[in-house]
């Protein structure tokens, strides 16, 4: 990008850090906003206004409450978000379906998942049976260590499959399953 005369700034967008695999070696001026930050936290999703003036502008504002409990709930610093991917598809076929998560096969998560340890297991238990879990999120795991024990719940957060409900300490969080869509999936997969 650096090199591109007709290119001032670029955004990228993802969900982990691939920096660190080094297959960007040359972009070295790069700033990182991710959920944790406060900054531009309302743009990694739909508001709450915007998805009430939506199905207003839809003549299904009466679904609000349904809508809600689908695809609300994402906590991105000081923001609370609805997945717009799944705002979109309900919008446009106005059916309540896990739209986001039939977006991939899931592979990395399900194979993340195969290898994690008892405690783990433990923890993802206690969250499908509607309970928080409590975890270290640094903000720094990248694709080069996804599998350890800590960048298993960073791969759930930053891919969409938890949430943050609050912050304990400065890289303690409460986690918990985002929304209906999510707890669909994993009562499937059980």
């Amino acid at each position: 990008m650096k090199t591109n005369l007709y290119l001032k700034t670029g955004i990228m967008t993802g969900i982990i850090r691939v920096i660190k695999a080094g297959i960007f070696s040359d972009l070295n001026n790069l700033k990182v906003y991710s959920i944790l930050d406060k900054e531009y936290s309302d743009f990694f999703g739909f508001t709450q206004e915007e998805v009430k003036k939506a199905l207003e502008d839809f003549n299904i504002e009466y679904e609000l409450p349904e809508v809600k409990s689908w695809y609300d709930g994402y906590k991105f610093g000081n923001s609370e978000v609805y997945n717009p991917w799944s705002i979109l598809n309900f919008l446009q076929h106005k059916e309540l379906e896990a739209y986001w998560v039939k977006t991939s096969s899931n592979f990395l998560i399900k194979e993340a998942l195969k290898n994690v340890n008892l405690d783990v297991k433990e923890s993802l238990e206690n969250l499908f049976n509607g309970e928080n879990v409590e975890e270290v999120i640094t903000g720094n795991s990248d694709l080069s260590s996804l599998l350890s024990y800590h960048d298993i719940w960073e791969l759930l957060l930053f891919s969409g499959y938890l949430t943050i409900d609050k912050k304990i300490d400065k890289k303690l969080y409460s986690l918990r399953l985002p929304n209906r869509e999510i707890k669909e999936l994993f009562k499937k997969e059980e």
